[in-house]
Order: C-alpha cells, then structure tokens, then sequence
C-alpha cells in the first residue's frame, strides 16, 4: 500500500512538472532536451551524503567524465544531504523522475531483492586487492547485472568504501567481547543478522542520531568504515577503534532499468564507462583516507585496536548456509578469488 501511494504521488508531481515545463522544452526522467532528438541530457544525481563523503565524492568525478565523453551531452547536477528524499523514496521513485539516477551501496537494494545482500556478507574479502579484483571482474558484472534485473534497476561501477569496523566506548579484542554488546547498526537484514550471530544486541538508528545516542548511552557502538565514522566525529565519543574488517561494501551508480535501456548506445556506454571509471579513481582515493584517518586517531589519543580477523573468520563458518542459502554461490566463489589464500 504504501509503494502505490508514493507511486501515486510520484506521478502526479512528474506530471505536474511536466505541464509547468513544457514551454522551456524540457521534460521529466531523464530531462532530455536541446532538440527534437533530445540530444542533451540534464540529470538529477541524488546522494544521501555531502560533500568528503565517499559515494559523493565519486559522483563528482561521474559527473565530470560522462560529460567529457559525451562532448556536453549529459550534464550531472548533485542533490546532496538527501535533499530529494531518503535513499528509499529516491529508489522508489527513480522511475517517476524523482531523481535520474543516484549513488549508494548495493545493499540498499535488498528491500527490492534479496540478491543485494551480497554486498554486506561478513568476512568475503580479505583486503582492498581483493575486493577491487571481483567487482571488476565477470564475476563483479555477474553481480551488477543479476541484482539489475531482479530489482528493476542498471547497476554500474563500484567503489571501495574501506573495510567497516566497530567504534566502541569500551574496549574489545575477541569474538567473545561482543556478547551483548549495543550498537547502532543500519536496518537491513544482513547487517542485523551479522550481529546477533555475534550475540550483540544490533539498534537499527538513522545516523543523524547516533552521535547524539553514543554521548547519552543509548548504544555502546556503532560500525562504519573508519573514514566515514571520522567524517561523523565519532573519535568524540568512542575511544576504541576495534579494526573488526567484517564487510568490505561498495558504493555503485543506479538509474531505472527501463529508463536506462532506452538511452541511445553511446549515451549508454559513456555512462558506463563514467561509472567504472569514477569507481576505480575514488577507490584509491578512499584507501588513502582510510590510512590517514587510522594516523588521526592515534594522533588524537584514540586506541585503534587489530583482532585477529581469523578468529572472527572462523565464528563466520556456516553463517551464509544457514541465512542466506541463495547467495551460497556467489559468496563461494568471491572467497575462492583470494589470492593470498
């Protein structure tokens, strides 16, 4: 009831916008104008984050290169701080031109399709090499394009997001510390199911609260990739920097299936190549932020503490067979693409 609802009223606002603009020649997804071909494509990219924050930062450098290769023809305007809506309404809405296409990790999709989960199955990827390795690699398409169609949408790109850990108000170093353990985690299955075979105590929490939710005692923790936890000055209130490594997740570009499928090739190619080519560009990037925030937090007294990853490896035994049996396969062959295993 409530997606016909935002379905209803998607449309009467794209239908409003078209009448009001059909005098400027311009009109709704996809805002094709400048000829009667509608030759030049003036897109609304939507971004729950701002400006230094990973998915942001790479549909910077989208923004620029799909317009280089397409001489002019696209041009990318960013709607950041979720200023079009919550990533939910934008996906919900991306086929009513709510927005024409936005950045956010896959797993963001798994409200469409279960598939999406891939994205934050714990303890797949060993280091940044070996995440860059399968999301540009068949395996990588196999995935996009998978996820794509049971969704309804055209996934491109990926971008290393750095590896999430835990940042704590209490210190930890073993498998056993987190019994009980609360911590802010985001309302997706994957992500609550992780934790509680951790037997923590997951809160699903928008991020705008959990600084606050830290400060009063709310929650002890809460899990990110260091860079992005540096970004919401979480060093404040959490002294320890547990370097758990459990999910290795990736920010890609998302438009409409079907409004993407009726692109012109070269429009549809250029895109493409935009994405993977911004993906790739802000991945070395992000892993640069990563060591350099770890080098910021020892300097501001924080203890960033190593596990050993292995233990916490071997905790995760059997954890996809018995919660998510349909992504036995892929999670399978990621791990057999390690190679340093």
């Amino acid at each position: 009831m409530k997606k016909r609802l935002f379905a209803s009223v998607m449309t009467a606002v794209v239908a409003a916008g078209c009448l009001s603009g059909c005098g400027s020649g311009s009109s709704t997804n996809g805002d094709a104008a400048g000829g009667a071909e509608g030759d030049t494509y003036n897109w609304k990219m939507a971004l729950n984050s701002t400006e230094g924050d990973n998915a942001y930062d790479t549909a910077v450098v989208f923004a620029d290169k799909v317009k280089e290769l397409t001489e002019g023809k696209v041009n990318v305007e960013l709607y950041g701080g979720a200023s079009l809506g919550s990533t939910s309404e934008v996906l919900e809405g991306l086929s009513y031109g709510v927005a024409d296409i936005i950045c956010e990790s896959v797993g963001t999709l798994a409200t469409f399709t279960p598939l999406a989960n891939i994205d934050a199955m714990p303890y797949i990827y060993s280091d940044y090499d070996h995440f860059m390795n399968v999301w540009y690699s068949d395996l990588g398409q196999e995935m996009k394009d998978t996820i794509g169609e049971a969704s309804g949408f055209k996934l491109m790109g990926g971008t290393f997001r750095g590896p999430r850990i835990v940042t704590s108000t209490k210190e930890m170093h073993q498998v056993e510390d987190f019994k009980g353990f609360k911590l802010r985690a985001p309302n997706l299955e994957m992500y609550l199911k992780t934790w509680q075979w951790m037997d923590a105590a997951p809160t699903p929490m928008a991020m705008n609260e959990t600084y606050t939710a830290l400060q009063q005692g709310t929650v002890s923790g809460q899990e990110n990739p260091m860079a992005d936890s540096m970004n919401y000055a979480f060093n404040e209130v959490c002294e320890y920097w547990i370097k758990t490594n459990h999910v290795y997740s990736s920010n890609l570009f998302i438009m409409d299936g079907n409004y993407y499928n009726s692109l012109p090739e070269d429009i549809q190619a250029a895109v493409t190549e935009a994405a993977e080519y911004a993906g790739k560009e802000v991945s070395v990037k992000q892993l640069e932020k990563e060591e350099a925030a770890e080098a910021k937090l020892i300097e501001l007294g924080c203890t960033v503490i190593d596990v050993d990853t292995d233990a916490f490896k071997e905790h995760f035994d059997g954890f996809a067979d018995e919660n998510f049996p349909e992504l036995k396969d892929w999670t399978d062959r990621i791990k057999a693409m390690d190679a340093g295993e």
